[in-house]
């Protein structure tokens, strides 16, 4: 009994204190042959691995993504991201060069984990059971972290070469120091291969990691060990999820030129076992995980999330965010298109006949996910949701203090909203933050994953294929509440989501589209999304418009100008220009071909 008390007690001591562990360089207590009988060490390659991914929203992965696109854009025009999104990329500004060496160090400790089965015959902890299940984490973890880091490489760098062929990235599986070591043979592996190499590690990973980070999966002696002290660790479902986005990637129109169905099919299977999960595991024991309830961007433990980042707790969204007016300095604001995007408080779309949209009131009667994600003229932030305490009101007209062209308010009329933390006020004595976190995969990403690939093989009306139908998967989303208490455009009727998915595969397509734009707007799925879908660059060639406000004595009048242009020279991103030069092999993507 003593010795199991030590070994939970140092168990948790090891799992919580990550932060502690030695780097996993050699010095002068350990080199490549005793290193093994450093258990600290060797369980730091995998730290260090979890440690580089991104922890916030603020940053070129996440809004920048949405900025790339249609979703954002950029109030300093200096900007990289401005730049290279508007045609006037530099090849040594490149945002993306440091996530190329970044994603490939996070690969290189993971295949010093690996190697040899150096974690799993590593000794942890002093209790044998608690050991073993330790060490089947650990691999779990290195071949899931693998994957991941390899799905983000083929996001930005996967496409088309200048010589036609469709490749990825070059594919390491032995630890290769990408600061050191001799890349001058190395060329890039094929786009399927790099797929393939992601799926075997996925399923390599499932088979060592428990199916859930939650206590109630755990036996009460394995808790310390397996329980929550794990949760922003990989487990099985977050797996699941990162194979379904990944295998929705390959099925789409950018990265399937037969248009083989049969990519589309594993991505519905890998999607609707990740939902599946949430909803037969997490969804039935005492306060679970409920489809209906509200997500909360600042609640780290909701039940929505499959996999997040290091939680963090400061107001960078807010100084972001705001205008000048409110303590901020609006680097990133949403356009008009995304504005336009959502539907009406109806669920129609501001085009269709039947919606009630009227230009020249365009805020009024919209989906409560608007009122949710973006500020507008003369909306309001209000503390907390508590109606009598408004600290701000947007006045983004001409001549307003936050109208586009003053010293740092927005260039397009609208504020982000999502990810703010409304009890956050400069002007208080003592400033109020939240806890905040990027959740890397949840519900709503694997609902829409789900809706999509499942439409692309069955429609949208039929539930027997896989158990759901792609219009229940949208019709979870739709109904859902919101963070405010409000109901979703579903939540009593639905009317535009039935008569889409009446209209059959191509409509339903569409709206899936729209939702996967509402739903994760500024989260960064909206470049990787509309460059997958694309069978052409004109498709993500887009101008970019703002919102222009006048008074006169007859009242407001609305004009919508266009402010910039999207201008890209191919779908496909540019591999770093720093890493051609050490991998002359290695070749470009189409439409970069100066970069080498």
């Amino acid at each position: 009994m003593k010795q199991h008390i030590i070994s939970l007690i140092l168990g948790t001591a090891l799992l919580a204190g990550c932060a502690n562990f030695l780097e996993p360089l050699p010095n002068g207590s350990y080199n490549e042959k005793n290193y093994a009988d450093y258990p600290a060490l060797v369980r730091g390659y995998v730290e260090k691995a979890y440690d580089l991914r991104p922890g916030g929203y603020i940053s070129s992965e996440y809004l920048g993504g949405d900025g790339l696109a249609d979703n954002v854009t950029f109030r300093n025009q200096t900007e990289n991201l401005y730049r290279f999104a508007t045609g006037s990329a530099q090849m040594n500004g490149y945002n993306f060069s440091s996530l190329y060496t970044r994603d490939y160090s996070a690969i290189y400790y993971c295949n010093l984990f690996l190697k040899d089965d150096l974690g799993l015959k590593t000794r942890y902890l002093i209790n044998e059971e608690a050991n073993t299940k330790l060490q089947r984490c650990l691999q779990g973890d290195a071949y899931a972290l693998r994957a991941y880091y390899l799905y983000e490489l083929l996001k930005y760098f996967g496409g088309r070469s200048v010589d036609g062929d469709m490749l990825g990235v070059p594919i390491f599986t032995e630890p290769v120091d990408p600061s050191k070591a001799d890349l001058s043979t190395i060329k890039r592996n094929t786009y399927d291969e790099c797929m393939q190499q992601i799926l075997a590690d996925c399923d390599k990973a499932i088979e060592y990691l428990p199916l859930g980070n939650r206590d109630f999966l755990r036996d009460p002696e394995m808790v310390p060990v397996l329980g929550a002290v794990r949760y922003r660790r990989m487990d099985g479902a977050s797996v699941m999820a990162l194979k379904a986005l990944a295998l929705l990637t390959w099925a789409s129109p950018a990265f399937n030129p037969y248009d083989d169905v049969s990519r589309w099919d594993a991505a519905a299977k890998a999607a609707k076992e990740a939902i599946d999960y949430k909803l037969n595991v997490e969804g039935v024991v005492p306060s679970g995980f409920n489809p209906r309830k509200a997500f909360l961007w600042n609640d780290p433990n909701s039940a929505e999330a499959y996999c997040i980042s290091q939680i963090s707790q400061n107001s960078t969204y807010e100084s972001n965010f705001y205008p000048q007016g409110f303590g901020g300095s609006a680097n990133y604001v949403p356009t008009q298109e995304i504005v336009d995007a959502f539907p009406m408080a109806n669920g129609f779309p501001i085009d269709d006949p039947d919606s009630g949209y009227d230009p020249q009131h365009p805020y009024a009667g919209r989906d409560p996910r608007f009122y949710a994600n973006i500020f507008y003229h003369g909306a309001q932030v209000v503390r907390n949701t508590n109606v009598s305490d408004i600290m701000y009101t947007f006045d983004t007209s001409e001549g307003g203090k936050d109208a586009p062209g003053l010293v740092n308010t927005s260039p397009t009329g609208y504020y982000i909203k999502k990810f703010v933390y409304l009890g956050w006020n400069k002007m208080d004595n003592t400033l109020q933050t939240a806890q905040s976190c990027i959740f890397f995969f949840r519900w709503t990403h694997m609902l829409l994953a789900f809706a999509e690939a499942a439409n692309q093989v069955v429609g949208p009306l039929d539930s027997g294929t896989y158990g759901m139908s792609a219009k229940e998967a949208l019709a979870y989303i739709r109904s859902r509440f919101l963070e405010d208490g409000s109901k979703g455009v579903g939540a009593d009727a639905d009317p535009y989501l039935d008569r889409t998915a009446l209209q059959g595969m191509d409509a339903f397509d569409k709206l899936v589209k729209q939702e996967w734009r509402v739903e994760t707007c500024f989260e960064g799925f909206r470049f990787h999304n509309v460059r997958r879908w694309a069978r052409s660059v004109d498709e993500i060639n887009v101008p970019i418009h703002r919102i222009k406000i006048t008074r006169d004595a007859a009242g407001e009048h609305y004009e919508v100008i266009k402010i910039e242009d999207r201008k890209y020279p191919s779908l496909w991103m540019p591999i770093p220009y720093g890493e051609i030069r050490k991998a002359p092999l290695m070749a470009q993507n189409e439409g970069w071909e100066t970069w080498k």
